[in-house]
């Protein structure tokens, strides 16, 4: 495998060498924070269920069997299969945890204990283990065992009613917001977790809360109400619509320019590149404010929005485009930061991918791996840690056990899809073979 020679200073040592992190989780939050780990030396292996793996190994798009989720969220990972619901399964994670400085998952509360390899258990084999849980609502509270995504974090947090035209309804976030920062928090607590372990011999239990996660987002919001008892909505405040010089405005081509001209000097630069220095003082006077958005809204409009991008170049106005995601990665900032990788891979073929946000100069994040396949590393990983022959015959048996071959004939009628949605579904594992009518 042949990946692109792009190492940001050069090392071969990454900042976190030496960490094993042993990543039960799936989906987003987790595999991100692992993969910011891994991308800098951690050593992560994923724990996943007999065939079918993460779930977002079955995201499209996909390339030559690969899923390009999985193939940026779990760069630089090992993959390990165990059925943890087995005796042996259940053994052989204890055995592994023992060799590992980080556990990484995130089941609902009480799932691990109920199958034994909760924090209480594997901290008795490893005083020095950090074990780090990304929860939905956390482990206390009424709302602990209810299953949710990022849209309904970030609603009752808060964040939604303040996304959105004012007057209108609420908008969904264009990101993942609770789901992305708290993968961000699990990395900063880890890491933190570990150096106290380091320290002291003893390790800890970290919760990361989506919810908690999304409040902590806020703080600006937190501020005005704590300290006035102001309710922050969609285009009631300076950061959700209500200033001009905060704003977005349509250009004469349908496209839209953002305006961040919070400081008076940026405004005052504005102001003057569009020959209407009787604005700059008009800001001081909040009811001023519709007034200087209309005017705005009129002035933008008789440009396109490359123009105006053209017009104030040089300028410090802090206005910008507002890109879609093809502009953004092309656009020349983003080359010059080496934010877009190019994989060549013997079986893949060649791909792209994000890279690195952190920019390290003594010890940059690498790309070293591309994402595993499922359970490729599980032999070599459990022989490391001190599995026996029969350990592992046991462990291949139980394996065998749960595989059910089943033949599937479409008739051309609809039925794939349902078929397939029964299956992806099923907790054991089946090895499909699908046959088409003719």
């Amino acid at each position: 495998m042949l990946l692109e020679d792009y190492k940001e200073g050069g090392v071969d040592v990454g900042a976190l060498d030496g960490i094993r992190v042993l990543d039960l989780s799936r989906l987003l939050p987790g595999p991100y924070c692992s993969m910011l780990l891994a991308d800098f030396g951690a050593e992560v292996i994923k724990i996943e269920e007999p065939g079918r793996g993460d779930y977002s190994r079955s995201f499209p798009p996909f390339q030559n069997g690969f899923g390009y989720w999985h193939l940026q969220l779990n760069r630089n990972k090992k993959s390990v299969v165990l059925d943890l619901k087995s005796d042996a399964g259940r053994a052989a994670f204890l055995k592994l945890a023992q060799t590992a400085d980080v556990v990484l998952e995130s089941y609902r509360p009480g799932v691990l204990k109920r199958l034994g390899i909760d924090y209480e258990t594997v901290s008795r084999l490893n005083p020095k283990i950090v074990y780090c849980a990304i929860t939905g609502y956390g482990k206390r509270g009424p709302l602990v065992d209810q299953a949710d995504h990022d849209i309904g974090y970030v609603s009752l947090a808060g964040i939604t009613s303040m996304s959105g035209e004012p007057g209108g309804r609420p908008a969904i976030p264009g990101i993942l917001m609770a789901d992305m920062n708290a993968a961000l928090m699990a990395g900063m607590s880890i890491l933190m977790a570990v150096r106290h372990a380091e320290q002291t011999g003893t390790g800890q239990e970290i919760d990361i809360s989506l919810y908690n996660t999304a409040l902590t987002l806020m703080p600006g919001a937190a501020s005005l109400y704590f300290g006035s008892g102001f309710v922050a909505e969609r285009g009631n405040n300076w950061l959700t619509g209500a200033y001009a010089n905060y704003n977005i405005y349509e250009t004469r081509d349908g496209r839209y320019v953002s305006v961040g001209c919070l400081e008076k000097k940026f405004w005052s630069n504005l102001c003057l590149a569009l020959d209407r220095a009787d604005l700059i003082d008009a800001l001081d006077d909040e009811s001023q404010h519709e007034r200087v958005k209309d005017e705005l809204t009129e002035i933008f409009r008789t440009k396109t929005m490359q123009e105006w991008t053209a017009c104030l170049e040089g300028k410090d106005t802090c206005v910008t485009p507002v890109l879609n995601f093809d502009e953004a990665l092309a656009a020349e900032q983003t080359r010059a930061n080496a934010m877009v990788l190019t994989v060549e891979d013997e079986e893949i073929g060649t791909y792209k991918q994000l890279g690195f946000a952190m920019k390290m100069s003594a010890t940059p994040g690498t790309l070293q791996k591309r994402a595993p396949k499922l359970g490729e590393d599980t032999e070599a990983v459990l022989r490391g840690c001190g599995l026996s022959e029969a350990e592992l015959d046991l462990l291949t048996k139980e394996k065998r056990t749960r595989i059910r071959k089943v033949r599937v004939l479409f008739l051309g009628d609809g039925s794939a899809n349902l078929v397939f949605k029964f299956f992806f579904h099923q907790s054991a594992v089946f090895r499909v073979e699908f046959h088409f009518a003719a």
